[in-house]
């Protein structure tokens, strides 16, 4: 394949204490000379590339159908707020989000705001912030994808703009008082050149705040919090390991203080009547339920044990009436129970399966910030999935116990098995695979295979519904879910056990669970695929630079792949100092360039076929990483394998239209198709 062009100009580093050229820095300025026209010439290569195999049309289909039939669109979990009930959905024959309220969860439901009338053609996202008494809406609104957003206040039933903007940069987590009258938020002060989140109040009636609360906040992330009867503020400060840093009295003159400081473990709860209950891995490495009260200084001897440490992972607890919601993992499957404020158990919630509970509708929860599920006075609702069941959405009736389906088409996948494998990573961790294939598969003989992974920030990937990959699975091929560590899955150490000076763990165990499944015959190494995005993306390329020999196709999506000048982006830079290290500190230096994909990449070798799919408007893993990945790795191969590069246009990390969504399943899923010589079939696998 003839590459477009990429000349070398070596450009002199001095990071952390290493020395070394960069042969393609000039990639990085997407105005830069010459960029535009390389990266559209790429861009061109790729879809006429993916595009020319004859059965891309047909699996484009075949993804839309699959799509349609999950009802995607509509699987957003409502939440109420005071006598009101909102949730959000794309509408059919729409490319953007509606935002709408009702009486009931069931509805009917009314128009509160339509992007698609906003977007003048751009693709626009909104994060919701209603007040509690359903009365005023605050939302954060952002364009193309770039996490640049406004915040503005609206009342519900005029449309009257109460606020339209403020001074500050990237505002929005947004925390009302209870009447309404006003609010905290966190934001980037105007004219900052470095990220930092400062917190802000507003009160409505008010110019816009310009100073900020007086908090010198010790992380680039945090989320306030307001107590049910409106006393207690909380400043949660950390998404990776939340802690109640700060703690205000709200009923009196206000003054910010420290709470907990412990910055080595988690502590994720809520305000109950003057203590904070929460769940803690203090004492616990996969975390257990304590009270803490507000009026003492943190000292663990005040505390009062709810629910004791085990073997079970303490995903988050959730306030609803007198009751309090305990979510957990068990071997990677969920399960709910209801307790009484001091822990006693009232039993579980009954769940349509053995799969993942989540309040995105998703089989994903970013333990450091999310709940499973989301709560009310009198009930809760959240998203269930598994590998073969379609995400649905759910409300629970605490005092009844009635379960109803709200949302989702509740489709299944009938044929197919699940089966769980175990790989010995190289310092001697069991690690868990599953394995999802048609039942009449002949797996007497090695067939072409998918591994995906994630494994980081905290994040368990749970079982989620197959959706377009069953396109993969009809066609013949085996789906694999690597639950490497770096994740969440089970507990604090699984994800300190692959992030930081450690992150190397999390690319062995995807090669243990490679060449295990590769033992056992159930496939070989010219049919086998990985497919990863944004941290994900950075395990596959990884994966691709440190074991070539291993894969015949790698699909890297919306990655972060030179790790030594990640600090050039501000987003960027915040993420990858807490999970990655730093470059610029001579300890993090050696270990990001030992396994940063970009400076690993070796002339002369016979890497497999790679797809690098970005957004043209990415703050978090900017285009530029795939851009100078793909010009290295396009030069250095001796293989005849295609090395391409996708950048996708007004879209960001994520933040595109509907129809692009689709589009970008289509067009990763069919490159790996092609790889693997797999043909489009559709099978009487649905019901």
């Amino acid at each position: 394949m003839r590459y477009p062009e990429a000349p070398v100009r070596p450009e002199h580093n001095e990071v952390g204490g290493l020395v070394f050229d960069d042969p393609y820095q000039w990639l990085e300025e997407d105005d830069g000379e010459g960029v535009a026209a390389w990266q559209q010439a790429q861009d061109e290569l790729a879809r006429s590339s993916v595009h020319g195999w004859p059965h891309h049309e047909a699996l484009a289909a075949r993804v839309g159908d699959l799509v349609e039939q999950m009802d995607a669109r509509n699987l957003v979990v409502p939440v109420r707020y005071g006598p009101r009930w909102f949730r959000s959905r794309i509408p059919d024959g729409q490319e953007l989000m509606v935002f709408e309220t009702a009486d009931a969860p069931t509805g009917p439901w009314r128009m509160v705001i339509d992007l698609n009338e906003m977007s003048a053609g751009t693709p626009l996202r909104m994060s919701p912030y209603p007040s509690p008494d359903g009365r005023l809406l605050a939302y954060s609104l952002d364009a193309g994808g770039q996490e640049l957003p406004a915040l503005k206040v609206i009342e519900i039933d005029t449309g009257k703009v109460l606020l339209d903007g403020v001074p500050q940069q990237r505002p929005g987590l947004v925390a009302w008082l209870p009447d309404g009258s006003g609010f905290f938020y966190m934001a980037n002060e105007a004219g900052a050149a470095a990220l930092r989140w400062r917190l802000f109040f507003h009160r409505l009636g008010q110019p816009a705040p310009t100073e900020p609360e007086p908090l010198d906040i010790p992380h680039l992330f945090a989320i306030p919090k307001i107590s049910r009867d409106g006393r207690w503020a909380m400043l949660q400060v950390d998404h990776l390991r939340p802690r109640p840093h700060f703690i205000a009295r709200l009923d009196e003159p206000w003054e910010w203080r420290e709470f907990i400081t412990d910055a080595e473990h988690l502590y994720k709860g809520v305000l109950v009547d003057g203590s904070f209950v929460a769940v803690t891995t203090a004492g616990a490495p996969r975390g257990r339920l304590v009270r803490i009260p507000l009026d003492s200084p943190g000292d663990p001897a005040t505390w009062t044990e709810l629910v004791p440490g085990g073997d079970a992972v303490l995903t988050g607890v959730t306030l609803v009436g007198d009751r309090l919601v305990l979510g957990e993992l068990v071997d990677t499957v969920s399960r709910i129970r209801i307790l009484t404020l001091d822990g006693a158990d009232l039993g579980e919630v009954p769940l349509p399966g053995q799969g993942s509970v989540s309040s995105i509708a998703q089989g994903v929860v970013a333990l450091g910030v999310m709940d499973q599920v989301v709560g009310c006075q009198d009930a809760i609702t959240f998203g269930y999935t598994s590998y073969t069941q379609s995400p649905t959405v759910y409300h629970y009736e605490l005092e009844s116990g009635t379960l109803t389906a709200l949302q989702g088409s509740s489709h299944t996948l009938t044929g197919l098995v699940t089966t769980r494998v175990w790989a010995a990573s190289a310092d001697g961790t069991r690690v868990p695979c599953t394995l999802v294939h048609r039942a009449d598969l002949d797996r007497s003989r090695p067939q072409p295979t998918l591994i995906q992974g994630y494994g980081g920030f905290n994040v368990a990937v749970l079982a989620s519904y197959l959706g377009p990959l069953a396109a993969f699975v009809e066609a013949g091929g085996i789906y694999a879910h690597a639950h490497v560590r770096g994740g969440g899955e089970f507990g604090l150490p699984w994800w300190e056990g692959g992030r930081l000076h450690a992150k190397q763990n999390t690319f062995d165990d995807l090669y243990a669970i490679a060449e295990q499944l590769i033992a056992d015959g159930v496939t070989t190494p010219d049919r086998l695929a990985i497919q990863g995005a944004s941290n994900g993306g950075l395990l596959t390329a990884a994966a691709v630079t440190q074991r070539p020999e291993l894969w015949r196709a790698v699909v890297c999506g919306a990655p972060k792949l030179d790790l030594m000048r990640v600090a050039r982006d501000p987003v960027g830079t915040a993420a990858t100092l807490s999970e990655y290290g730093n470059p610029h500190d001579p300890a993090d230096a050696p270990v990001l360039m030992a396994y940063s994909p970009y400076h690993n990449v070796k002339p002369g070798t016979a890497y497999p076929a790679i797809l690098l799919d970005a957004g043209a408007n990415d703050p978090r893993c900017p285009a530029w990483h795939s851009r100078k990945f793909a010009a290295r790795t396009q030069a250095a191969t001796t293989s005849s394998h295609p090395i391409l590069l996708r950048v996708w246009s007004d879209a960001g990390h994520g933040g595109t239209n509907w129809s692009t969504i689709v589009q970008q399943l289509s067009f990763w899923l069919a490159f790996v198709m092609r790889e693997l010589g797999l043909e489009v079939t559709v099978r009487r696998s649905t019901a």
